[in-house]
């Protein structure tokens, strides 16, 4: 048998792997430079040249430049869209702070952030009167407006309560001159009219030789049968006296059938659920009207109903839940607003189908502000309303608040401290005022102490009102001092409201009069000069003393002495009202105690308030 051929240079295959070797492994690729990234480039113009900055380097062999060419074409493309990105990058950072947004809705977050609403403003408030020739059930939003017309838009009222309108209201005699009592605040009509005329809270508006003013029933009627009068019990005085008939004098006119009414046009807005989380709606007029509450409070005119049931509005839907029927507001720079429904998760989504309506008013601030017998113009399918007519101007309207003023004042806001911690914030919470029911009282001055009563501190505030009268006389005032106070208050500490406690003075003078001066004008005008009592300006006037503020003598010298016709003065007594307090005029002042103010009423009726003797010298008589 031959030898096996071998073949020079080749390997038995079962010896080793017979398959051909592998071929070495490519080198890795050389990176290419990273280019240099200019920040600065964010518009178009930046853009495009830095693209074509790129070409010789990325595209060596494309050198056509022309405007027809389609890869210049998606170039400019791509620089317009880098544009718009950029546009939208910017305005979006933008709104993030208080100092460049410009966004309405953006601002109205930021200053959230510090407890700051931005005031949306508050229509004008009027009162109407009506003629009815019968019994006219009149429901709330009945609309009366402007005449208009010549390119000029009529500005509409819309009525906010309920009434039913008699002929029996149009116009009522007075069966006695009013006010009869000494309040100043009853009339007597000469009519019966029981309360299904007159129901507490009726508005009247008496008029007298073209003058007039409204009042407020504050009590039930009362009839008399026998004399065929009724007696009425108003809110507040009257401000004049009115006669009653007295031939051939018409006398005074009272017109029962007044109703309140304010400015904006109501709108509505018909949609359906979509089924889909974060539905809007955009309504088409603007702006939506605000009211103000008795309290101060704007309250928005705006009603959301879906599938029939109300849904509330929130500020956001942070702590609203997937079964929550909540809805929230934003507003655009011209005012239009957009409602929005939440997503399943943060506020319910309304179903598929589900009818939606949106109920609102248009109409806010100054151009509401009319003036009188100018709403005359209104539509009445019964025919039963003859006339109507707003006897004063419109009032109450402001403006919404311009964005540029809230990002002023907003920041500000958090300096003022909002919790009363020392005693000056205590007084500063009833200095700026407290509402009680429909007025704002502040008092003349405040004073504030602590006081440690074994088991806790008590923060005791001395007021004094601006009529001066006790807090006895005017409970609800004390209530609503006390009220305002503890919702101020630190954890653990009480308040107490306490009148502010006088210091009467007994001061003499002896005043020369010149020749030429009647000496009683003369003493009269010092008294008026000096008194607490008849002369808001005197110089013992409510308010002109606060709390353990002295009286110099110096200061009374110089108040006597500006009246016309005084020649010269001399204080002869200068004291407090008492026998155990020295005289004073050597000092040159009377010290006043810290819980104290100084008073010199000079009223014969009550002299413990203080005695002014004047008697002078010289002058004329007569």
């Amino acid at each position: 048998m031959a030898d096996p051929v071998v073949l020079t240079g080749a390997r038995p295959c079962g010896a080793v792997d017979c398959r051909p070797p592998a071929e070495p492994p490519a080198a890795p690729a050389i990176p290419r430079e990273a280019q240099p990234v200019d920040y600065m480039a964010r518009d178009y113009d930046s853009f495009l040249r830095a693209m074509l900055d790129l070409l010789p380097d990325r595209v060596p062999g494309w050198r056509d430049r022309t405007e027809a060419d389609l890869g210049m074409a998606i170039l400019e493309l791509f620089a317009y869209i880098g544009d718009q990105l950029s546009y939208y990058q910017d305005r979006v950072a933008a709104e993030a702070f208080l100092r460049t947004a410009v966004q309405h809705d953006s601002v109205r977050r930021l200053l959230r952030l510090i407890d700051y609403r931005i005031d949306p403003g508050s229509a004008a408030a009027v009162l109407l009167e009506f003629q009815v020739t019968t019994a006219r059930p009149l429901p709330a939003g009945f609309r009366v407006s402007t005449p208009g017309g010549d390119g000029i838009e009529p500005v509409v009222f819309e009525t906010t309560v309920e009434r039913v309108l008699f002929p029996q209201l149009n116009a009522i005699a007075l069966a006695a001159d009013a006010p009869d009592d000494t309040e100043g605040r009853r009339l007597t009509l000469a009519a019966e009219l029981g309360d299904e005329f007159l129901p507490v809270g009726s508005w009247l508006y008496i008029e007298y030789e073209g003058r007039g003013e409204w009042v407020r029933t504050a009590e039930p009627v009362v009839v008399d049968t026998t004399a065929h009068t009724t007696a009425v019990v108003l809110a507040a005085p009257l401000s004049r006296r009115y006669p009653m008939p007295a031939p051939p004098d018409p006398g005074a006119l009272v017109h029962g059938n007044g109703l309140p009414a304010t400015h904006g046009e109501s709108r509505s807005h018909v949609a359906e659920g979509t089924g889909l989380p974060d539905q809007t709606l955009a309504l088409d007029f603007a702006p939506l009207t605000y009211l103000t509450e008795p309290d101060g409070t704007r309250r928005s005119t705006l009603r959301v109903e879906v599938d029939r049931l109300p849904w509330h509005e929130v500020e956001d839907f942070i702590d609203s839940g997937p079964a929550d029927a909540h809805y929230r507001v934003s507003r655009d720079n011209d005012g239009f607003l957009t409602v929005h429904f939440g997503d399943g998760a943060r506020g319910r989504i309304p179903e598929r189908g589900a009818p939606i309506e949106v109920a609102y008013r248009t109409g806010i601030g100054t151009a509401g502000l009319v003036a009188a017998e100018s709403l005359t113009q209104y539509v009445d399918p019964d025919g039963a309303i003859t006339a109507v007519r707003n006897p004063q101007p419109s009032a109450g309207a402001v403006d919404p608040q311009p964005l540029t003023e809230a990002k002023l004042l907003g920041p500000r806001h958090i300096h003022r401290q909002d919790r009363a911690v020392v005693p000056a914030d205590y007084e500063r919470i009833l200095l700026d005022g407290v509402r009680v029911g429909e007025r704002t009282i502040a008092p003349l001055h405040a004073h504030a102490r602590f006081q440690w009563t074994g088991s806790w501190t008590t923060a005791v505030v001395s007021v004094e009102l601006p009529d001066r009268q006790p807090l006895a006389a005017v409970p609800d005032v004390r209530a609503a001092f006390a009220a305002a106070l503890a919702d101020h208050k630190l954890t653990g500490y009480d308040v107490r409201v306490e009148d502010a406690r006088y210091a009467p003075l007994n001061i003499a003078l002896v005043v020369h009069v010149k020749p030429n001066y009647f000496a009683r004008h003369v003493r009269r005008g010092v008294e008026r000069a000096l008194s607490g009592r008849d002369d808001a300006d005197g110089f013992f006037s409510p308010g002109r003393f606060g709390f353990g503020q002295a009286v110099y003598l110096s200061d009374l010298y110089a108040a006597a002495l500006a009246v016309e016709g005084v020649e010269s003065l001399e204080v002869t007594r200068f004291k407090r009202l008492g026998d155990r307090y020295p005289d004073r005029e050597r000092d040159g002042y009377i010290p006043i105690g810290p819980l104290e103010i100084a008073r010199c009423d000079n009223d014969p009726a009550d002299t413990g308030q203080g005695i002014l003797f004047i008697r002078t010298c010289g002058g004329k008589e007569g």
